[in-house]
């Protein structure tokens, strides 16, 4: 949202003082201040907290497409707002395309008109949204965990999800198949049981946010499985290779932990207690990983599922996985 709201305050002229906690000053936002600040924007300090001035400019905006898609969709949101054409150009090649992809299908659904380019994509000028009501699609994101549960262990019919949908992770379905899940999908819904599983190759480029329930799903493969060009893992919510690797090795699990690759060695986990990092997706994985394990799951920090998905555990319960709230260091 932060990487939304602020070019969208540039392009309004607004005077605004941007703040954040947590992990978020931490994580990378550097290429997009540059990018505003040669089209004239100031900023009283390069983290947040900041304050930003002045009115954005059209032109050129140079940015690197392997840090976050979230620039260029920021930028792409605002720059029809201006009164002249831009032209975003990307000085390295674009990962997480599809999130690229979502943006552009919003935009066009607003009556907004972007036109690709080779290396970018050129925005016409003096553009206004049009109001009206929006569908908004089910979360094939958060779909995710469900599918890997069911692949893991159980059976799970999901309902709601859009089989033509622009948002790559719908890309778990082909995924989970190679893993060698049994799953299928009709007009209506989506469904996954559990079969046999087979160690695979996982490029994390396009599907960053699936990495985490996809590490623990191959955990109970046999085999290897090796989810390389990582690296970018790194900034999201936590390290999320580490974060990973500690989730997984907690457990139980063995996993080799490399600066921009996992390579995790299928078998058996056990249980245990895993942090969950102040990472949403870090904590709804170990509850999947709980559903094959051998003994209970502790989760600490449990709460940073709010935000995204605050009714996990409730679901979590209604398809029948067991969960309690417990205070550390007393009796279970």
């Amino acid at each position: 949202t932060l990487r939304f709201l602020l070019p969208v305050a540039c392009a309004l002229g607004l005077t605004a003082t941007i703040a954040g906690r947590g992990r978020l000053p931490e994580r990378p936002l550097g290429p997009l201040m540059r990018a505003l600040k040669a089209h004239g924007i100031s900023f009283s300090g390069e983290k947040m907290p900041f304050i930003v001035r002045g009115r954005l400019t059209p032109g050129r905006y140079e940015l690197p497409g392997d840090v976050s898609s979230q620039f260029v969709s920021g930028l792409l949101f605002a720059l029809p707002l201006l009164d002249e054409a831009s032209e975003i150009v990307l000085t390295s090649p674009l990962q997480s395309a599809g999130y690229v992809d979502m943006t552009l299908a919003a935009l066009g659904a607003s009556g907004i008109t972007v036109e690709p380019t080779e290396n970018g994509w050129k925005i016409p000028g003096g553009q206004h949204y049009r109001p009206g009501d929006r569908a908004v699609e089910a979360d094939w994101s958060n779909a995710a965990f469900w599918l890997c549960a069911g692949a893991a262990g159980g059976e799970v019919r999901l309902t709601g999800l859009s089989s033509v949908s622009t948002q790559g992770d719908r890309a778990i379905v082909e995924i989970l198949k190679r893993f060698g899940a049994d799953i299928s999908a009709d007009a209506h819904a989506i469904q996954c049981k559990a079969a046999k599983l087979r160690g695979i190759r996982i490029d994390a480029g396009p599907i960053p946010d699936l990495i985490p329930v996809l590490a623990v799903t191959a955990a109970f493969a046999e085999g290897e499985t090796e989810i390389y060009n990582a690296a970018r893992l790194r900034i999201k919510e936590s390290d999320r290779l580490a974060s990973v690797t500690a989730l997984l090795r907690g457990l139980g699990g063995t996993v080799e932990e490399f600066p921009d690759r996992l390579v995790i060695h299928g078998g058996k986990l056990h249980g245990g207690i895993v942090d969950g990092m102040n990472d949403h997706r870090i904590v709804m994985s170990a509850a999947v990983a709980a559903l094959g394990c051998e003994a209970p799951v502790i989760i600490r920090d449990a709460g940073a599922i709010a935000k995204s998905y605050p009714d996990f555990f409730d679901d979590f319960q209604k398809l029948g996985g067991g969960c309690d709230v417990v205070q550390l260091g007393k009796k279970l």
